[in-house]
């Protein structure tokens, strides 16, 4: 045991003897390599040197020449005078590079820069070329000087010679330099060695003549040996030894003179850097062996902690990998070199194909799977081998598609992946692994949320198709009133010198008018339709004036299509109510346009007004029922016709105008109104609307019904309904009514009662009845009734049609269709009683004339600034009616300067436009209020109220932020502008 322990010691120190030896052969080579390659890059850096000090030199002596040129040429331009040249030498040397200069004539006569004049033997050669020389005279200097020449002629004749003397000590600044901050010894001698110049710390040259054949070369030449060279214009590099340790020397000759440049490099430099690079090295060396023990150490101890790491992770990797593997049904190699497939992992495979077998069979076996004919053919594309030679490209890795397969009697969606394993020689794909995942349930969400968003964009393209016809075809709801308006318009011009006739027709514009503003206004208005954000008003109102603006409107449309209008009420109580007239308006003319609409001519409108009991204290509740006899709508679109935007698709109803907004802001207003409303419709048949709509109610002023008690009265229509409902009215105000169903039953019943105590006191009939129309009824009815007993015709169609030849006809007055209970009483005591009140007829235009004219402005002065021509004729017409003066501005920027340039006090109001060009009206007022506080505080308080068609909520807002006072909107009402004048003037 001894023995081995003995034998396993000396086996460890020869060993460690072995390295040891190595590492100290190492060394030594190292330092062996170092101190050699030192001594290289220092030659190389000294060679580099010299030469860049021989460049500089030769560029010194080529600008040192170039300098005496020209200082040569101002002298030949000068020509100064014997007792100039001096002074003129001492200027010039100022320009150059020389110590001094000085310029010998042809006889001998010298002069210099500091002023001295001497005589020398004139020279047999003169000097007639430029150059450069070594000259040892006293004159000049001790010892050898480095002088340039150039000749100096007047004209064509040659009267001297100029010369530039260097100094040694600018010599010796040009040739010096310093190696890691110690200076190198330089030397330039002439072509026969004597040192012109020199730089050095430690060598003294004692001689002129340097001596370096005395100094022996390290590698056994001799300088001596190196002189040929030398002068054969050839550089040498060689070392030498010195007290200092070993140096190098660097000889060359300057490019253009027989001159040699010599530069050593210092010793101490050699040695130094050679013993820091040796104790760098050995250092380095003995870190590098710690280092690499070190190293060995950790190496040793981080592989034992890697081992364990890598199993750990190879744990790991194996039930990632199972993880993974239950992501695909299948996994194959597939070894196309050898054409075999081997099934790692194989789900579901029946015994049509095995785990293994031949490739073509598998491809073959996988594309026959294929359900459609176009995805067979994707698969033979992808799966054949030809294919997959083709398609895995060098830069292709891996490659996927899906395809559908009828496996098992189930279609399922597969997604085969296959990623190249190996590749040949060539590139080609020699091994590939194909991983099967079944996608099935991903396709099946994918088609549900295809089909989700199909929906969503169809109901989008949908939405916006509904609301591209919307603007296209919203031009109906505006037709309506506008149409009543034109024809109304061509009516009174018509009977332009029948004043009551274009009374009556003003009136009935006026109305068409209020309707168009608000049928704009809702329009405009879309964000609040479309959100359901609209409210009600609570304004006064009358049920038949309500009715009879509706008619008013409606009638036009009736006509030109010949339809018939049949307008009734049923058990009206209350006609005085409070609400919001213009919404309900709106729901009248939606759904009376629709049925005008939609019957063809010669069909029948019908609108039945019915007050049914209420628990509601304090409010009626009204039922209009509203029918036609028109092409109807299908179950599917009753269920819908609420909805914005809705049209039925009916070819029917390819050219009928309409936005299909109408509805749905019935549905609305309706629902606001705590009312309902429903719809009953059978195509080909017509429709029946019925709205329900709770009312407030409000006192009035009953008329005196007294004088009309017990006088008896007759009623011819041929719809009883309509009479019964008469001769209840009329029973209820105190009259004895009686009713007939015809015209000539209508002559016959009066011809028994003239002249009898039941004898008639009115007669009521009915414009369009069947035989006898209720005019010609009349006509015969004039010859037999005395002249005071009225005739008054009753009916639902426009009295301004059949006035002239009623009149002519003997009949008195007109009833509209409905009737009702208030307006029945006005028109029978106004014709049976007497004492017709005035003011009660007067009409609206009238009033609001006087209202105009009672309030005196006529100390007053206003401001309209409107860019519109008509507009502001219009305005200024009626402002005239007040008594003020008024001044016009067609634009903010001249109201603005109207009012800058008028001293105080020359306008008590602005009445502001809003989009006007040039400057607005909201601009306009902000520069006025600015004026306001730049020395005109008038214009800082005076009233300026908008009078603009910006109707809406926020452009009140606007105009008040802008720094207006009140806000008026187009169409200007007259009552509003009263009441403005009266706050802002009185």
């Amino acid at each position: 045991m001894q023995s081995e322990d003995k034998k396993e010691l000396r086996w460890r120190i020869v060993v460690a003897t072995i390295v040891a030896a190595c590492i100290v052969a190492i060394i030594a080579a190292f330092l062996s390599m170092n101190y050699q390659r030192t001594v290289s890059q220092n030659a190389l850096y000294l060679e580099a040197s010299t030469n860049q000090a021989l460049e500089r030199l030769d560029s010194v002596f080529e600008n040192s020449q170039q300098s005496l040129f020209m200082a040569s040429t101002l002298f030949e331009e000068v020509h100064p005078t014997d007792d100039e040249i001096c002074n003129e030498l001492e200027f010039l040397e100022e320009g150059t590079p020389f110590d001094y200069l000085a310029f010998e004539t042809v006889d001998g006569t010298t002069y210099n820069s500091r002023g001295k004049v001497s005589q020398v033997q004139p020279r047999e050669n003169p000097i007639k070329e430029a150059g450069v020389a070594t000259v040892n005279d006293e004159r000049i200097g001790e010892g050898l000087s480095i002088v340039f020449f150039e000749p100096v002629y007047d004209g064509d004749t040659y009267v001297g010679v100029m010369s530039g003397v260097w100094s040694n000590e600018l010599l010796e600044r040009t040739i010096s330099t310093t190696y890691y901050n110690e200076y190198a010894s330089t030397y330039l001698c002439n072509d026969e060695g004597v040192v012109i110049a020199y730089s050095s710390t430690f060598v003294k040259v004692e001689s002129d003549q340097l001596d370096i054949s005395a100094v022996d070369s390290t590698d056994g030449t001799s300088v001596g040996e190196l002189l040929p060279s030398l002068e054969r214009g050839e550089s040498m590099t060689f070392t030498y030894e010195s007290p200092r340790g070993l140096g190098l020397a660097y000889m060359v000759k300057l490019s253009d003179h027989d001159w040699t440049l010599l530069r050593t490099y210092p010793a101490t430099i050699n040695t130094s850097i050679v013993e820091r690079t040796n104790i760098i090295g050995i250092a380095l060396i003995a870190a590098i062996i710690v280092v690499f023990i070190c190293a060995l150490a950790v190496v040793i101890v981080r592989a034992s902690r890697k081992n364990k790491e890598i199993t750990i992770k190879k744990d790991q990797f194996e039930r990632v990998a199972d993880a993974s593997s239950q992501l695909f049904k299948r996994f194959a190699v597939l070894d196309l070199q050898n054409n075999i497939y081997e099934y790692i992992k194989g789900e579901d495979l029946d015994d049509r194909l095995p785990k293994r077998g031949k490739f073509t069979d598998f491809a073959n076996f996988w594309v026959s799977q294929a359900v459609y004919d176009d995805e067979r053919e994707k698969v033979r594309d992808m799966i054949m081998l030809d294919s997959i030679m083709r398609n895995f490209t060098p830069d292709v890795q891996i490659m996927r598609f899906e395809y559908r397969v009828n496996y098992q009697g189930e279609v399922r969606w597969l997604q085969p992946s296959m990623v190249c394993l190996r590749r040949d020689n060539e590139g080609h794909p020699a091994s590939l692994l194909y991983a099967v995942q079944d996608v099935t349930t991903v396709k099946v969400e994918e088609a549900r949320a295809r089909e989700a968003l199909e929906d969503a964009y169809r109901a989008a393209e949908q939405a916006s198709r509904a609301k591209s016809d919307f603007l296209g075809s919203m031009s109906h709801d505006i037709r309506t009133p506008m149409n009543s308006i034109m024809g109304l318009t061509a009516i009174a011009t018509m009977h332009i010198n029948d004043s009551e006739r274009v009374k009556d027709c003003l009136q009935k514009i006026t109305v068409s008018s209020r309707h168009l503003l608000g049928l704009i206004n809702e329009v405009l208005d879309m964000a609040r339709i479309e959100s359901g954000n609209i409210g009600l008003a609570e304004d006064d109102f009358d049920l038949p004036e309500a009715i009879e603006n509706l008619l008013t409107i409606i009638h036009p449309q009736v006509a030109a299509k010949q339809q018939h209008l049949k307008v009734d009420t049923a058990g009206v109580i209350h006609e005085h109510v409070v609400g919001d007239f213009m919404r309900l308006q709106q729901v009248f003319v939606n759904i009376m346009g629709n049925s005008v609409k939609f019957t063809p001519e010669g069909g029948t409108i019908g609108l039945t007004i019915a007050e049914i009991p209420t628990r509601i204290s304090g409010c009626a509740c009204y039922q209009f029922t509203f029918t036609d006899t028109g092409c109807g709508m299908s179950e599917e679109f009753v269920e819908r016709v609420f909805e914005p935007f809705a049209r039925a698709n009916d070819n029917r109803m390819t050219n009928v105008e309409g936005t299909g907004l109408g509805m749905s802001i019935v549905k609305s207003v309706v629902s606001l109104m705590n009312g309902s409303i429903d719809v009953q419709s059978k195509l080909g048949e017509g429709t029946t609307f019925v709205v329900t709509v709770h009312l407030k109610l409000r006192e009035a002023d009953l008329e005196d019904t007294s004088a009309l008690c017990d006088l008896y009265v007759l009623v011819a229509d041929n719809d009883q309904v309509a009479c019964e409902g008469a001769c209840e009215m009329l029973d209820e105000i105190g009259m004895v009514p009686d009713y007939v169903l015809s015209g000539d039953a209508a002559i016959a019943r009066v011809r028994e009662r003239v002249e009898t105590p039941e004898e008639y006191s009115a007669v009521i009939l009915d414009w369009k009845m069947p035989g006898k129309s209720g005019i010609e009824t009349a006509r015969e009815l004039r010859e037999i009734l005395p002249d005071h007993v009225p005739i008054i015709i009753l009916s639902a169609y426009d009295w301004m049609a059949i006035e002239q030849e009623a009149r002519m006809a003997g009949i008195d007055a007109f009833v509209s269709k409905p009737m009702f209970k208030s307006r029945l009483v006005h028109v029978m005591n106004s014709l049976l009683v007497g004492g017709k009140d005035d003011e009660a007829e007067r009409d609206d235009a009238a009033k609001e004339a006087d209202l105009l004219r009672q309030a005196d402005f006529s100390d007053k002065r206003i401001l309209l600034v409107e860019d519109n021509e008509l507009a502001a004729s219009i305005g200024l017409d009626i402002l005239s009616f007040t008594g003020a003066a008024t001044a016009h501005a067609i634009n903010g920027r001249v109201a603005l300067e109207m009012l800058r340039d008028n001293p105080p006090g020359t306008f008590d109001l602005v009445l502001m436009d809003g989009q006007m060009p040039v400057m607005n009206g909201y601009e306009a007022a902000r520069a006025i209020r600015s004026l306001g506080l730049a020395g005109r505080p008038d214009l800082a308080t005076i009233p300026i109220v908008a009078l603009t068609a910006d109707a809406f909520a926020d452009d009140m807002k606007r105009a008040l932020n802008a720094g207006m006072n009140a806000h008026m909107s187009k169409p200007l009402e007259i009552n509003t502008l009263v009441r403005v004048l009266r706050e802002f003037l009185q």
